[in-house]
């Protein structure tokens, strides 16, 4: 029996700290501006326009001073040349014409998770056990390896042999990573591929892991993290998860050539029902909530597991479908007392491994 994972980890050591409260407007917008910022600075030439906009955000975040607030959500990285000159008696201006100009980008101000929260993520995974894991919201491959060693290993006696992480295209730190007790044989990352529009397809990637199960059996898991709802649910965001859900299943029914045995998961921040992410359910594919043993009363994977929060997926190939023996949702790492009793070690929402709950399935090869 193989039991393959998804859990949306939110971070394992540190995290931006605009990113801590999914309601709180100031860190929605230091998200939005660190994105502007950064995609100003990147021009090969500053317009007018551009200079005037960093001018505005400066004054916002203080990059301009030459002691910058250590609290302050947006931080400049400086490393040569200047992009700011204040004039002793005149105004703010942007010294640097273009990229050529200086080196420096804009960093989120990080914070470190609690200890607390850190061993109970965990714990979530010890409980389950399963042989590979998909990890959504990871810092890093070295992250993944001190986790493993420190937290996993030290804590719960629970050792995987193999871990890989990507870098996606998000500069916030928050990738998808998978840990396996199987050999990773091959590893292809799609984080260049573009869409209409000429972007990145992909929020943060939709890497593919070939691994070798025992017997020499190959599966394919495919993680994913589709836009998120965060700063609303436009049009725009609709249609970019919209493109990433087409673009996925390519990829898995690519990935069909080289083995039966093909899986997505990961978090999609859509529900089945909502029409948006349909693509991911074409040609067969299913998510594991199709087994009877899959809880009805609360199908969600999200804060209070009801359906409309049902966003972390396991999605099968036909084949793999074939094998599918158990599944079930890990929520006591969530801290909702009144609802369900969590972990003894989850006393309030600071405690809590994760407000995304672990989605699990045994397939019996």
């Amino acid at each position: 029996m193989i039991r393959i994972a998804s859990f949306n980890l939110e971070n394992l050591f540190t995290r931006p700290s605009a990113m801590n409260e999914e309601t709180d407007a100031e860190g929605r917008a230091a998200i939005e501006d660190h994105a502007i910022a950064n995609a100003i600075i990147s021009k090969p030439v500053y317009s007018t326009a551009d200079k005037q906009k960093l001018i505005e955000l400066s004054k916002k975040y203080k990059w301009h001073l030459l002691n910058q607030p250590r609290n302050s959500l947006v931080q400049l990285q400086k490393i040569r040349g200047n992009l700011f000159h204040q004039p002793a008696n005149g105004d703010l201006e942007v010294s640097a014409n273009g990229r050529a100009s200086w080196v420096g980008w804009f960093e989120l101000l990080r914070e470190s998770i609690s200890w607390k929260a850190t061993f109970n993520t965990g714990r979530v995974i010890a409980e389950v056990k399963p042989d590979i894991l998909i990890t959504v919201e990871a810092e890093n491959r070295p992250t993944l390896q001190r986790f493993n060693e420190q937290i996993l290993q030290s804590q719960f006696s629970l050792n995987y042999k193999h871990y890989m992480l990507i870098d996606g295209n998000d500069s916030r730190g928050i990738d998808l990573g998978i840990v396996s007790n199987f050999p990773i044989a091959e590893m292809k990352s799609h984080v260049d591929d573009l869409g209409e529009n000429g972007l990145p397809v992909f929020s943060r990637d939709c890497p593919e892991y070939d691994i070798i199960l025992p017997g020499d059996v190959r599966i394919v898991v495919i993680p994913n993290h589709f836009k998120s709802k965060r700063n609303g649910n436009d049009e725009d965001s609709e249609n970019r998860r919209k493109a990433q859900a087409k673009r996925s299943h390519e990829i898995c029914l690519s990935a069909l050539d080289r083995t039966p045995f093909v899986l997505l998961g990961g978090d999609l921040n859509d529900t089945p029902d909502s029409g948006v992410i349909n693509d991911v359910f074409k040609d067969g594919f299913k998510d594991v909530s199709v087994h009877p043993n899959y809880p009805t009363d609360r199908p969600g994977t999200f804060d209070t597991g009801l359906a409309n929060n049902k966003i972390d997926y396991l999605i099968m190939s036909l084949h793999l479908q074939t094998k599918l023996h158990n599944t079930g949702i890990e929520r006591r790492g969530s801290y909702h007392p009144r609802t369900w009793e969590p972990f003894d070690t989850v006393n309030s929402k600071a405690d809590e491994a994760s407000d995304h709950h672990l989605i699990w399935a045994d397939f019996n090869f």
